[in-house]
């Protein structure tokens, strides 16, 4: 795996330098992510970013939301989102991603790569997060890990064997993306086009939108974090 992720590095960089940027366009992503992301990044134990809730609400959401009763749009993991992580990001002021990322602990980084690659998977598929989300890309294999959900770290393992060898083709497609002199319609179909660049996503996408297989990957998250509530937030 560390060999796969060596080369990965090398070659995914080219995601972050596609383009020539004015100075207020650099100004404005200094903010924005520079590095590839490993939850093994910074702070790992000490809570230096987090919010207040109380014992009471948190009890209160194990008694509304019961896993026998599950709702993919409105679950625990959903509750924990709006307030153990938008909040505790809102609170913290931080708006460079670099510094925030160094500074959550492991348990909230794993959540963070978690929310990007369900968000853009569930949007638009794996390869849409891998497009968007290239920061993520590592972070999102050490997930599945910690989160021992043996399936998608096998199957997306698969999925970086096979970005090993097409980073360069994907990114002259994003290159041609962020080419804002060109027409929209090429833009777009050069984004589209990378779909068939990756076909071991497929395999992720046949069971991932399933809802019983979103069940368990939500409760397995909304375990973790129940497991380790104290590396997400200040009980008073």
């Amino acid at each position: 795996m560390k060999i796969l992720i060596g080369i990965i590095i090398i070659g995914i960089a080219i995601f972050f330098f596609t383009r020539k940027k004015s100075n207020s366009e650099q100004n404005e992503e200094s903010k924005l992510p520079t590095k590839l992301y490993s939850l093994n990044d910074g702070n790992q134990s000490e809570l230096l970013i987090s919010t207040k809730v109380s014992q009471d609400w948190l009890d209160s959401i194990k008694n509304k939301y019961d896993w026998n009763n599950f709702n993919e749009y409105d679950n625990r993991m959903w509750e924990y989102m709006y307030k153990l992580f938008d909040e505790t990001i809102e609170k913290s002021g931080i708006e460079s991603y670099d510094e925030l990322w160094s500074k959550l602990t492991r348990q909230q980084k794993m959540f963070w790569a978690f929310l990007s690659f369900n968000g853009d998977t569930d949007n638009g598929g794996v390869y849409q997060f891998i497009f968007n989300r290239p920061e993520f890309i590592i972070a999102t294999a050490e997930t599945w890990e910690e989160l021992e959900i043996e399936k998608l770290e096998t199957d997306y393992n698969a999925v970086l064997n096979e970005l090993t060898g097409k980073t360069l083709k994907i990114g002259e497609l994003k290159s041609v993306f962020n080419d804002e002199s060109k027409s929209w319609n090429k833009r777009w179909n050069s984004f589209a086009d990378g779909y068939k660049e990756l076909k071991s996503t497929e395999k992720i996408e046949s069971y991932y939108y399933d809802k019983e297989f979103k069940k368990m990957v939500h409760k397995k998250v909304a375990d973790y974090i129940e497991s380790n509530i104290d590396k997400f937030v200040i009980i008073q």
